[in-house]
């Protein structure tokens, strides 16, 4: 997928969008606040609003039993509908897979994420001047609410690509991100060597 393709929401895919109550006392205290970092109070609530992602689900199933309360005491997930989301102007930029590495579902769910965040990585890249050292772009993979953060530095005419993630309220399992990590580092691997164009990643 190219182009506007890569950033369609799934057709055939069940979603959960997050909510945040509206009566939490952080509201006010982040409207309150002159100056904003990370010890003003009610900061855990501005990085909720930017942590928590519309998560994709292969089957109503699973979209049901991730719906709910989060770690985040002002953040729940409800069924969402992809028109709502569509007309709110949601793509495949500002979604999540809902499932970790080790479940059914993931690899479906996973890839039109991936390809999106890809594209958009490639797009940036080709936007920096030749031999720019140094930071040159990044992008965000979220995937079972822990976050993914594929970057590229530049070192003359040399391009490296690193993953790292970070996880936020939510009790994950490091091996588990490790292993996720490494799965996209090895899909980057297939999907910019021209010679492995059609090998397929495991």
């Amino acid at each position: 997928m190219t182009g506007e393709m890569t950033m369609t929401l799934p057709i055939a895919a069940f979603y959960a969008e997050p909510r945040f109550r509206r009566s939490s006392p952080k509201f006010a205290q982040l409207n309150a606040a002159r100056e904003w970092t990370p010890k003003t109070p009610g900061a855990s609530l501005a990085f909720a609003l930017d942590y928590y992602r519309v998560e994709i689900f292969a089957n109503e199933k699973d979209r049901r039993l991730a719906c709910g309360a989060t770690a985040h005491e002002d953040v729940c997930y409800f069924p969402a509908s992809r028109q709502t989301l569509l007309r709110a102007g949601t793509t495949l930029a500002d979604v999540s897979c809902g499932y970790s590495i080790d479940r059914a579902g993931f690899e479906e769910t996973v890839t039109p994420i991936f390809d999106s965040a890809l594209s958009r990585l490639i797009r940036d890249v080709a936007r920096v001047p030749k031999n720019q050292t140094g930071s040159i772009a990044s992008t965000v993979i979220s995937i079972a609410r822990a976050r993914y953060i594929v970057s590229v530095t530049g070192a003359g005419d040399w391009l490296k690509f690193d993953v790292k993630w970070i996880s936020l309220f939510e009790p994950n399992d490091t091996d588990l991100m490790e292993r996720t990590a490494q799965y996209l580092e090895r899909r980057l691997l297939l999907k910019l060597s021209p010679a492995l164009s059609d090998a397929k990643c495991n």
